[in-house]
């Protein structure tokens, strides 16, 4: 029997009829499975695409809300807002999203992490495997913040090494930034030890590395958007500032003074004549007793020739004492004697004044107490000088420089200006739309100047300045100190160099704080992962 069998196989093995039969049938279930299983794949890619571009929309959705103050802390519903409406295949069988800050390239909670997963089971894969299937995406969007900064510091140069020098031991605490438009390298320069707390340091070029080493100053080196606030401005010229004036100096009044007091004492004789002439004196039963009159001393003013000491002078008085006639009249003689007395004399001389008013002048160099009238005055050619010991006030005031004019302020003078307001300047022909541009200029350099380097502000503690030095054209030395009591101060100029002892402290009053801007970033979204 096995020997028929053995023969059979033989045979069987053999004979090639029937042969695509048997291996269709071998093959049958691996092509159902295959068939089956690119079903299911497929499926699981589309799953997954739909859930993919879900996240990726939730996490910007999320990164875009961390950008604005108003809505950062809904950033997971504005996520979770756009994961739904992005479903729809999945949305019967997706899970809800999982949404988080996460940092990002060394930031922290710089971006939003968006995480979700849909499970479902299908027909061929779940018998297969007796499970569910799970597809799981994740998302993760970076942010930048937008912000606007100022400054009140300001280097206008597009190209200057060091546009902002800062040297010797000077301080500088503004806690209102300082700005270099200058794309050098080194548009921020540092030299000696100064001490610096500016809160941020801007430039569109290269900052010193000195400002590594502080806490105080946030460095924003080679940044993109930083500008001129004042670019679209031109100075005023009304009427009254174009008038030819010529600065000159009122010689002072001088007064003497003196303690002065006096005795005055008073004697009766009478005379007995037709004409107290030739009347011959007499007995009168009527006579007067003497009379004194004292003065106590007062400061008040005198002539100039009296000196210190005293002085006696003596008056004479005759009058009709019996309302006689002719040989019967009797004469009264009143004598007087007055002794002055003269102590503390002292000559008082008033101050040489300023006369100014607004108008156009080659120079300004204050030679005297100077007091400016309200109003803009144009330096044409020349300087506007302050260096000597002179009280020097101006109250709504403007100085435009031209054709190379320029500002020194040095010495020991006690000097406090401060800037005109829109109203000063409506009140000029200004229009109020250029009136509150222009509100608060204290300084202008005209931009078709020539430009200088004279300019220089070395001042001292009693040096107030209140208002914007705006030198478009020019650079600007500081080397003193200034203070502020109304209005905050802001120095823009090319470049400023700001050397040995200054001394900025405040750059505000109480209360007040600078609000010009010099840059404006915009909000940045991108996805990363």
């Amino acid at each position: 029997m096995f020997a028929s069998i053995r023969r059979t196989m033989r045979n069987l093995k053999r004979s090639t009829s029937g042969n695509a039969a048997m291996l269709v049938a071998l093959g049958m279930p691996a092509l159902i499975g295959s068939s089956g299983l690119a079903v299911d794949v497929a499926q699981w890619y589309s799953w997954k695409r739909e859930l993919q571009y879900a996240v990726d929309q939730a996490a910007l959705a999320g990164a875009w809300a961390r950008t604005q103050s108003g809505s950062a802390s809904a950033y997971q519903s504005r996520a979770q807002q756009e994961y739904n409406s992005n479903l729809a295949v999945v949305r019967d069988f997706a899970s809800t999203p999982t949404v988080q800050l996460a940092n990002y390239s060394g930031g922290s909670n710089n971006s939003v992490v968006v995480q979700a997963s849909a499970t479902r089971s299908l027909p061929f894969s779940s018998f297969l495997t007796g499970n569910a299937t799970t597809v799981s995406v994740y998302a993760q969007a970076a942010y930048t913040e937008g912000a606007t900064y100022t400054s009140c510091l300001i280097a206008i140069d597009e190209d200057d090494s060091g546009a902002i020098t800062i040297g010797g031991t000077s301080v500088i605490t503004a806690g209102c930034g300082m700005a270099a438009l200058s794309n050098s390298p080194t548009s921020v320069v540092v030299n000696g030890d100064p001490d610096i707390n500016a809160g941020w340091v801007l430039s569109r070029g290269g900052i010193d590395d000195w400002f590594n080493g502080t806490d105080n100053n946030k460095v924003f080196e080679y940044m993109e958007g930083l500008q001129d606030p004042y670019a679209s401005l031109t100075p005023p010229n009304p009427p009254e500032s174009q008038i030819a004036r010529t600065y000159t100096c009122v010689k002072g009044k001088s007064t003497k003074y003196a303690y002065v007091g006096s005795t005055a004492t008073t004697t009766y004789t009478y005379w007995k004549g037709a004409d107290y002439n030739t009347a011959v004196q007499t007995n009168y039963n009527r006579a007067k007793q003497p009379v004194s009159l004292t003065t106590p001393p007062s400061y008040t003013i005198v002539t100039s020739e009296v000196v210190d000491g005293q002085v006696t002078t003596t008056t004479i008085k005759w009058t009709n004492a019996n309302n006689g006639n002719n040989a019967n009249t009797v004469w009264e003689k009143a004598t007087t004697v007055t002794t002055t007395t003269y102590s503390g004399t002292n000559t008082v001389t008033e101050p040489d004044v300023g006369n100014v008013e607004p108008g156009t002048y080659t120079d300004i160099k204050v030679a005297c107490a100077t007091t400016f009238k309200k109003g803009v005055y144009i330096i044409d050619g020349g300087g506007l000088e302050i260096t000597g010991l002179y009280e020097v006030n101006g109250a709504g005031v403007m100085f435009v420089l031209k054709n190379g004019a320029y500002v020194k302020i040095t010495g020991g003078s006690n000097i406090n200006l401060t800037a005109m307001q829109a109203s000063d300047l409506i009140a000029r022909g200004v229009s109020e739309s250029d009136a509150n541009k222009l509100a608060g200029m204290l300084i202008f350099e005209a931009r078709d100047s020539s430009g200088t380097s004279k300019n220089n502000i070395n001042g001292t503690s009693t040096t107030v300045l209140n208002g914007t030095i705006y030198l478009p054209k020019s650079g600007l030395d500081f080397a003193g100190t200034a203070k502020v009591t109304s209005q905050c101060l802001m120095i823009a100029a090319a470049t400023i160099n700001i050397t040995g002892t200054a001394n900025m402290t405040s750059f505000c009053p109480s209360g007040l704080s600078e609000d010009t801007v010099v840059a404006t970033l915009t909000s940045k979204v991108k996805l990363v992962v």
